[in-house]
């Protein structure tokens, strides 16, 4: 009696849509946060797609890598889903990237940063010269 993994066999099943679906929430997430920012948002979408087309890969039965090496479609099956799932895990995170430091909000100020200087720390900015 062969054993069927019946989550592999959805997950197969759907590929296509799941696919679909990486790439379309890779799009918006890069669009939303770095508008703009063009060189993030090419060096976010490079990475999710990296990860995203070992996920594919694994799913579709083929070579899954990640990098320069990988397990190919006659390896061990463990093996092949811990790649599969490590790089769908790395995919995630880069919905976190966050390669930069942003200034804050003008909303997230306190009235002091507003104020004007006093004279006192007028004084001692000129004496610092």
């Amino acid at each position: 009696m062969e054993h069927t993994n019946h989550p592999l066999t959805f997950l197969k099943r759907f590929r296509y849509l799941i696919l679909t679906l990486m790439v379309a929430a890779a799009l918006v997430n890069a669009f939303v946060r770095y508008t703009g920012e063009w060189r993030l948002f090419w060096l976010s979408l490079a990475m999710q797609a990296w990860f995203m087309q070992a996920v594919f890969a694994y799913l579709r039965g083929g070579w899954v890598a990640i990098g320069p090496g990988g397990l190919a479609k006659d390896a061990s099956p463990v093996g092949r889903a811990i790649l599969a799932a490590t790089a769908f895990g790395l995919y995630l995170l880069m919905f976190g990237y966050d390669g930069h430091d942003r200034e804050g909000s003008i909303y997230e100020r306190r009235p002091s940063d507003w104020t004007m200087p006093t004279r006192e720390e007028i004084g001692r900015s000129s004496e610092r010269k």
